[in-house]
């Protein structure tokens, strides 16, 4: 702060500044236990499965052995509810602890910022901010209601389908036992996609490994349910703010999404690069590209998700831009410039 600004501001940001360390080394524990709470989510989430199948491949015949599954199924279901409880309850209070934190930095940046209602302005960055918060929130909340919803519905219609497969094969009917396997295996297959958009929506590695780590663990997921060819090529990158890393993190994964879709499963290269004053992140497929102007013309807007990738930029003020053109694939890049 400058020495021409009156003492008693120097003394506030003093204040303010002390404050701010606490609520920082409260909030960082906070993560960490949330770090710890999600490995013990996906612990009670895989036994909990685990359960389900050993449930499910008990004949009725064996009805003791089926009881048995049963209460091991409902204390495997406990576990998970309630470990889930616990790790919503640990966002929830991270959440209000980095609004709280924002709150401050932003009344702390008000004494001494002279760029009133400019794009510096505290108040703005707060506004982006709940923008990007919102539509987050959006997200996980659609998450919840699928994953209860279509998700369970198809989870149930799997276990049905697998006993009516069992019933068919004891009965000796071949062909009805075949068009069950058929529907089996397209419910197995549609419930695996419900599961892999509803892991889309909630990037919960974010948390817990920041971006490089989330879009490693990403990427090396695409890869695996696609049998894509996705490089992902990083320097070591320090925590960012939580907003900016959702918005780099959901412009690479819409970016991979446009990649599947159009570039025909080619080889794509994702690469994350540490500059002195920024960062810069480009996403490049082999596909068969696109003239954009083209596009534009034919259709009267922006196609492959663009616009919602640079509107997704501009919210954390980041340049972004692609290049395409046909047989020459298709690059998207974006530049961050980091304050010291």
């Amino acid at each position: 702060m400058s020495a021409e600004q009156p003492v008693v501001l120097r003394e506030a940001h003093s204040i303010v500044a002390e404050q701010l360390h606490r609520l920082r080394h409260l909030a960082d524990t906070t993560r960490q236990r949330g770090a710890a709470l999600g490995i013990a989510l996906r612990q009670a989430e895989r036994q909990l499965d685990e359960a389900l199948i050993q449930q499910r491949s008990t004949s009725q015949s064996r009805l003791i052995q089926a009881r048995s599954h049963t209460q091991r199924v409902a204390e495997s279901r406990a576990r998970y509810e309630a470990a889930e409880r616990e790790v919503r309850s640990n966002q929830h209070a991270l959440k209000q602890l980095e609004q709280l934190i924002r709150q401050i930095e932003m009344s702390s940046g008000a004494l001494t910022t002279t760029d009133e209602g400019g794009a510096g302005d505290p108040w703005v960055l707060a506004l982006r901010a709940q923008v990007i918060q919102g539509r987050e929130d959006e997200r996980t909340r659609l998450a919840r209601e699928v994953h209860d919803g279509p998700a369970q519905v198809l989870a149930n219609s799997l276990m049905l389908l697998e006993h009516a497969h069992t019933l068919a094969q004891q009965s000796g009917s071949e062909k009805l036992s075949t068009m069950l396997v058929r529907m089996r295996d397209a419910t197995r297959e549609g419930l695996q996609e419900v599961r892999r958009f509803i892991a889309d929506l909630r990037p919960g590695a974010l948390e817990e490994q920041g971006l490089v780590g989330a879009l490693s663990e990403y990427i090396r997921g695409y890869n695996n349910a696609y049998g894509a060819h996705v490089t992902f090529d990083a320097e070591p990158l320090p925590r960012l703010p939580r907003e900016t890393e959702i918005v780099l993190y959901r412009i690479v994964q819409e970016a991979l999404q446009n990649a599947h879709k159009y570039a025909r499963g080619a080889p794509t290269l994702v690469r994350l690069v540490h500059l002195a004053d920024g960062l810069h992140i480009t996403i490049r497929d082999e596909g068969p590209g696109f003239d954009p102007h083209e596009v534009v013309r034919r259709t009267g807007r922006s196609n492959w998700g663009l616009t919602s990738m640079r509107e997704r930029a501009e919210l954390v003020g980041a340049q972004f831009s692609v290049a395409s053109r046909p047989g020459h694939g298709t690059e998207v890049t974006v530049g961050l410039h980091l304050a010291e």
